[in-house]
């Protein structure tokens, strides 16, 4: 086997290696993030110091994975190539390399949601009678196992296709999506009414909802799961009512392309759209605002009270 002719500490000092070091010195442009970091190149890839995750692909894992991928190596050449053995490699297109997509399996479920309410009403700011419509509708559920939020998508007859999770701990940044999970039934909200809003994340979604409560299940909403438009084309597809698109993506750049490619492609497709753009870089960053004006307002009329 291949891995035989390596030690195990060298694939382990072969996955140690930090890649947003290594692209930047390769001349790689990169767009911080938060703690992550988004390649430009390909730019559904996010990477955290030795991992990383390509959301359009729904495939990740450590450096020896992210040169097999991208670049086509074999797992020899791989660790070859990061233990410094080799002078460099040619970047190929990973689009023309054979894909074969893992069977999606449904996550195990707890029985209760308490830490998913606590993240998304208390930390998150979200609104309880928001987030029970979509617990009722099974579209929100809570990991067993490390008690993940789960934003789940189902196909037309109703089998689940889709699961996104998101840590519900303080302070921890962790999401991903469900290994095998389909982009197309991203997590979402049918309503009757010819408008649709779109999302880059659930977060946002329910965050806008939250924002603009009136009559809000008349309308349809859908996330994209990051910037690809497989979502929205299924929605599009099978509810004809549909005619108009609310871009509703992030307040930045990667948002900015988001929104001009794939408005591109609607207005070819004779579909009318427009951009709603939050003040602050998400949604979820005007709720957290408002909220927080909210509460001030609340504690400085009860102290005038006093």
């Amino acid at each position: 086997m291949e891995r035989r002719r390596y030690t195990e500490e060298q694939i382990n000092e072969a996955n140690g290696i930090d890649l947003v070091d290594m692209l930047q010195k390769s001349g790689e442009q990169l767009k911080r993030q938060g703690i992550i970091h988004r390649w430009m190149k390909y730019d559904s890839t996010v990477i955290y110091k030795n991992k990383w995750y390509r959301h359009s692909r729904q495939t990740g894992g450590g450096p020896i994975q992210f040169m097999q991928h991208f670049y086509g190596m074999s797992f020899v050449d791989a660790v070859k190539h990061l233990l410094g053995g080799a002078e460099g490699a040619r970047l190929i297109q990973a689009d023309s390399a054979p894909y074969i997509k893992p069977e999606f399996k449904e996550p195990i479920f707890s029985k209760n949601m308490h830490r998913t309410f606590a993240y998304l009403v208390q930390t998150r700011k979200i609104d309880d009678d928001v987030v029970r419509h979509f617990v009722d509708a099974k579209k929100i559920l809570e990991t067993a196992e490390y008690h993940n939020a789960a934003f789940v998508g189902y196909d037309e007859n109703g089998v689940m296709k889709q699961a996104h999770l998101r840590s519900t701990l303080s302070g921890k940044r962790f999401f991903m999506d469900a290994e095998g999970s389909d982009k197309q039934y991203y997590f979402r909200h049918i309503g009757t009414s010819d408008k649709v809003f779109v999302f880059e994340a659930p977060i946002d979604m329910l965050s806008f909802i939250t924002l603009n409560k009136e009559t809000w299940e008349r309308h349809s909403y859908v996330c994209l799961g990051g910037v690809a438009a497989d979502a929205l084309r299924n929605v599009l597809k099978i509810n004809p009512q549909i005619n108009m698109v609310y871009m509703c993506v992030d307040n930045d750049e990667a948002g900015d392309k988001t929104a001009k490619r794939i408005g591109a492609e609607l207005t070819e497709g004779g579909v009318a759209w427009e951009r709603l753009t939050p003040q602050g870089k998400d949604w979820n960053d005007d709720l957290m605002r408002i909220k927080e004006q909210e509460e001030n307002e609340n504690f400085n009329m009860s102290y005038e009270g006093m």
